[in-house]
């Protein structure tokens, strides 16, 4: 979790006089209750849901969606009381929330003194108080905070003012604090929640559609974007964009023919042009796209372009503002599918041209729009009404960005879909369980692995390799560590993946055979095996279970020494590992398309820009090349089937497992179908409150 305790209030004297006054929120006059004097008024926020009342005198300046969400400050800006939502770090109570709290509140207070700590209610609402004092910037410093749950969320109510100033004015403080309740949402970024399909998790990278290299990014961007053809749910290619297409007799020659009522999001007319231009930029070097030379690379004039020795790809020419002729280099029957991937996608050149981080405005074609990012907080998708393909049905997509942890967010009925995680897996497994009933499972076309970098010591050595594939039980690690939640892979394509071989022969544990292997390898004779760095992607500090399971199964099967298991950011992960990997790391491979080449081609080609342990192997290498060429798709898949066990059989990587989805989905969702690889699907779904 990127956020795990975003409640700070560090300087808290100093902050209470440099607190903007723009932007009031108007307020609301509400008859006063029982419990409030007369002329007070009633905050109240109808998209964080609570609600809030102090004297009338006092200022109230709300900030939207940061933190905090508003601030009252009574006259001359004191005291100060703040509302403040934040995601729970994990699941725990309020008061150990507050513990959490206030050991951050400790490192930016001196002489920090816990006066008192309760159970409070406010309205029906359990909660827990603590009142303290300290000093910020030579100011003594006493204050009240509230802490009170509502499933994910953690509300929080800080009061605070000088000490002579809060003890002059605890009771109204208190009353001010007190008043605080919680109120059900009646909509989330102004848009009620009956009209928006809401999920929880991580923004993407980039919504450029060429720079795009990890799953998550991709998962937007093919809902905002589109390309001239698309995969449909049983992952067939479909025309896009372009209405049809025809074939030449050699295969090599694709003219598409675009929809005439196809537009951009500006409404803004699609031409053949514009498709020109998208894949002429993605072939730019100054681009900097890591994919095109993957997914395009087939196209005559491709390879130049990225190369810098030709100014425009020649294989792409405008036949007429509706007519797109494509030539590649070779018959490939897997061509279709390449384009589908987002590098593929048409951009508007006028909208890239604006320059800067362009895609956060993007002028695109795809089912929704972009209507808002707020980086870390929320992003919302807005039907296109004029999709080509008929306007969805949903008006609204909405991502809670960080807001907490997904499961608790579902239950609480604050998010629509989530995934289930280790720890709820078994829960919702058991029929007595009501969530089982919205249990969905499916296979996913995800491999996770662990890859050697095949260009230092001592993974140059294929016996070192071996040793270590052997060294590893598999079934016990995923026993123990994900609980049998996945399928343990002998091979690299995944079961029901077009190719898949389930006689594939995997390098099974035999510990015996393991340590033969490092015994006869270059490093272990010559007395020289070197300490060995693991790389892996987390936003804390913990590698995670697999990562720590692992280096303890080959320390102490092998006695290998492991100098550090170095931790980099998720987001920089896909992008940097390449130049950055270590002498092993972990990756997730994700299909891009339905095709074996996506996995064994494109990751084990030498060169390739997704081999990133840089295995290479000539043999292998003629094997994919004949693949390419291959027209009979039986002969194709014996090639591939030739690929993969020469692959296994190298240790050009350790396959661990193969994913299965877990989903949770609300009874009003309909038309959600899972799916194995990111592909358009908010355009099937509506919502039946």
């Amino acid at each position: 979790m990127r956020r795990l305790l975003p409640l700070t209030i560090l300087a808290l004297a100093a902050a209470a006089f440099l607190i903007s006054m723009a932007a009031c929120k108007q307020k609301e006059t509400a008859t006063p209750t029982p419990t409030l004097p007369p002329g007070w008024t009633i905050y109240r926020n109808t998209d964080l849901g609570f609600s809030i009342a102090f004297p009338q005198e006092w200022v109230e300046t709300e900030t939207g969606i940061q933190e905090p969400a508003v601030v009252i400050q009574g006259p001359g800006n004191l005291p100060v009381v703040q509302v403040i939502i934040s995601p729970l770090p994990q699941v725990m109570t309020a008061s150990e929330f507050a513990d959490l709290a206030l050991e951050a509140l400790k490192q930016g207070l001196t002489n920090f003194q816990e006066l008192s700590r309760q159970d409070v209610t406010l309205g029906t609402a359990p909660g827990f108080a603590v009142t303290f004092t300290g000093a910020s910037q030579n100011t003594e410093l006493k204050a009240k905070i509230i802490f009170v749950l509502r499933g994910s969320q953690v509300l929080q109510v800080l009061a605070y003012s000088t000490t002579a100033n809060y003890d002059r004015m605890q009771s109204t403080i208190d009353s001010v604090a007190s008043s605080f309740r919680m109120e059900e949402p009646a909509a989330l970024a102004g848009i009620p929640r009956s009209q928006a399909l809401t999920l929880a998790g991580a923004g993407p990278v980039t919504l450029d559609p060429v720079l795009s290299r990890d799953s998550n990014s991709a998962s937007f961007i093919v809902e905002i974007f589109s390309g001239l053809v698309s995969l449909n749910r049983n992952l067939a290619v479909v025309p896009e964009l372009a209405s049809s297409w025809d074939v030449s007799d050699d295969g090599k020659t694709y003219t598409f023919h675009l929809r005439k009522k196809a537009k951009f999001h500006s409404g803004r007319e699609v031409t053949a042009e514009d498709f020109k231009y998208s894949i002429e930029r993605a072939a730019d070097p100054q681009t900097g796209s890591e994919t095109a030379a993957l997914h395009l690379g087939d196209i005559v004039g491709v390879k130049d372009k990225l190369a810098g020795t030709a100014t425009e790809v020649s294989g792409v020419r405008v036949v007429d503002p509706y007519t797109l002729e494509i030539t590649i280099d070779a018959p490939k029957p897997y061509f279709l599918k390449k384009l589908t991937h987002t590098v593929a996608m048409v951009v508007d050149r006028n909208n890239v041209e604006t320059g800067g981080e362009w895609w956060r405005q993007p002028n695109s074609t795809g089912p929704f729009k972009l209507k808002e990012w707020v980086k870390d907080d929320t992003l919302i998708l807005e039907r296109n009404p004029d999709y080509y393909l008929g306007a969805p049905k949903l008006p609204y997509v909405v991502f809670r960005l960080f807001a907490g942890i997904p499961m608790l967010m579902y239950e609480s009925g604050e998010i629509d879909i989530t995934s289930v995680g280790l720890e709820d897996l078994e829960r919702v497994q058991d029929p007595a369980n009501p969530l089982n009933k919205e249990l969905i499972t499916s296979p996913g076309f995800t491999l996770y692995y662990i890859g050697f970098n095949q260009t230092v010591p001592p993974f140059d050595d294929p016996k070192v390799r071996l040793a270590f594939s052997y060294a590893t039980d598999k079934q016990k690690l995923l026993d123990l560590v994900l609980k049998g939640a996945v399928r343990p892979a002998s091979g690299i394509l995944p079961p029901s993946f077009p190719g898949y071989n389930p006689q594939v022969k995997g390098l099974d544990f035999d510990l015996a055979k393991a340590k033969a292997l490092l015994a006869q390898s270059k490093y272990a004779v010559n007395g020289q095996f070197p300490p060995l760095v693991f790389t892996t992607a987390s936003f804390g500090t913990d590698p995670g279970p697999i990562v720590s399971a692992l280096v303890d199964m080959w320390q102490q099967n092998l006695g290998v020494t492991f100098d550090n298991v170095r931790i980099m950011n998720p987001d920089d992960y896909t992008y940097k590992l390449r130049e950055e990997k270590d002498n092993l790391f972990d990756m997730g491979w994700i299909a891009d398309y339905p095709d074996p080449e996506n996995f064994l081609d494109i990751l084990f080609y030498s060169g390739s820009a997704e081999n990133i342990g840089e295995y290479s192997n000539p043999e292998v290498d003629d094997l994919l090349e004949r693949a390419r060429a291959e027209q009979d798709e039986a002969s194709r898949m014996e090639l591939y089937r030739q690929v993969e066990q020469k692959l296994v059989d190298d240790a050009a990587i350790l396959p661990i497992f193969f994913d299965i989805n877990y989903v949770l989905l609300k009874p009003y969702v309909k038309g959600y179908a899972p799916t194995p690889m990111p592909i358009p699907t908010f355009k099937y779904i509506s919502l039946e409150h």
